[in-house]
């Protein structure tokens, strides 16, 4: 008996691009595992805390667009973190758009969301990229038209600036694009997450003929980290 299942090294990520759908449950599975607070601080977790957050950004920019994004993990270099790619399909074969996302979260140890975007937009980034603030400093409510409007006096090296916060008690991811201002997209989780899962769950990076690109990957099982 066969298996026709491909193993990838664990969390080998340069591999393959994820869907959002798969990006976002790998998160889910290791809080699960290993604990929330493992999970949210954990330096070896660090990859699949930010393909959680650029799941969240996709499936937010899907509602807007009604685009299929696919997510990829950067393996090598400092930065961006993640990139959301974008596939079209023409007559003279595919064509790939990307958005080169650095992420950044704001948790307890940070009294102001605006501390944790200031120091980001101090730094030198290309003009293409996108920072995504994970907002997780659940002790703070956030007024996003004070953090819009506090943007308008920040010099930023972003083309956009999100956040986002993961509102559990009533099942929703809030994504709020702040500079430049809106749009704001409200996702109810299950449902989100259900039509989502429909999407095929990787793309394999390779070649065929003399094409690089992404091609469907079938059935693969990609290993977590472990907790310890």
């Amino acid at each position: 008996m066969k298996c026709q299942v491909k193993m990838i090294q664990e969390s080998n990520y340069s591999l393959v691009l994820m869907s959002p759908w798969i990006a976002i449950t790998r998160m889910q599975t290791l809080s699960e595992r290993c604990g929330i607070d493992l999970a949210r601080t954990d330096g070896k977790f660090k990859h699949e805390r930010e393909a959680f957050a650029a799941g969240v950004l996709a499936l937010a920019l899907s509602k807007l667009k009604e685009y299929v994004f696919w997510i990829e993990v950067e393996m090598v270099d400092s930065t961006p973190d993640t990139r959301l790619w974008l596939i079209h399909e023409t007559e003279k074969g595919n064509v790939f758009d990307k958005r080169n996302v650095e992420s950044v979260d704001w948790d307890e140890n940070v009294d102001d969301i605006m501390e944790v975007i200031r120091k980001k937009c101090k730094k030198a980034y290309p003009r293409d990229y996108v920072l995504l603030v994970h907002a997780r400093n659940y002790e703070k409510e956030i007024n996003f038209g004070c953090v819009i409007e506090e943007m308008k006096g920040i010099q930023s090296p972003f083309l956009e600036i999100w956040v986002f916060a993961v509102l559990w008690q009533f099942g929703i991811f809030k994504v709020v694009r702040v500079s430049p201002a809106l749009p704001v997209v409200e996702l109810k989780i299950p449902e989100t997450l259900e039509e989502a899962s429909k999407q095929h769950p990787f793309l394999m990076r390779g070649r065929r003929g003399s094409t690089p690109g992404f091609w469907d990957a079938g059935d693969c099982f990609l290993p977590l980290p472990r907790c310890d």
